[in-house]
């Protein structure tokens, strides 16, 4: 006799951690937090000692960064995408090509514009969650401090 049981523990899909690859990564993800987090909280996972997203223009609020696989010949690229509110002299719902990204089996991405390179540390990638900050944090005191930004895949 075989008996199956429901466990209210299970995780959905969207809330499984997905390994760190181009394919997991490649969509649309909408802004939805930005966060310096406690000292020496490499993880955002405390609660954040400043909440940054408060501060922002209802306009940037629900930014869009698009992640796009690269076809064999080309690089990956990445987007800025302006969401239903849109700034001054802004075009709601348009995505500019800003540059590159690549990203790496331990969660560095590195996107890169104009010969700058910019890296990150993706410390969330589920279905639907993305969390990353900046490599390197600010030294203070009491320890380091990290700005993490979040997002909900919208595509």
């Amino acid at each position: 006799m075989v008996i199956w049981g429901c466990n209210d523990d299970d995780q959905s899909p969207e809330q499984v951690n997905l390994l760190f690859t181009e394919d997991n990564l490649a969509g649309d993800w909408k802004r939805m937090a930005e966060f310096k987090g406690r000292p020496n909280d490499s993880l955002g996972l405390s609660e954040p000692t400043e909440d940054l997203f408060a501060q922002f223009e209802n306009c940037r609020k629900d930014d869009i960064i698009r992640y796009v696989k690269a076809t064999q010949q080309e690089g990956n690229t990445y987007f800025w995408g302006i969401g239903e509110v849109a700034c001054h002299n802004q075009i709601a719902n348009s995505f500019i090509e800003i540059g590159t990204w690549t990203i790496q089996e331990s969660g560095k991405l590195n996107r890169f514009y104009s010969d700058v390179g910019e890296p990150y540390i993706v410390v969330l990638l589920t279905g639907k969650q993305l969390r990353i900050r900046k490599e390197s944090g600010t030294k203070e005191p009491e320890g380091v401090i990290y700005e993490f930004t979040e997002y909900v895949r919208s595509k």
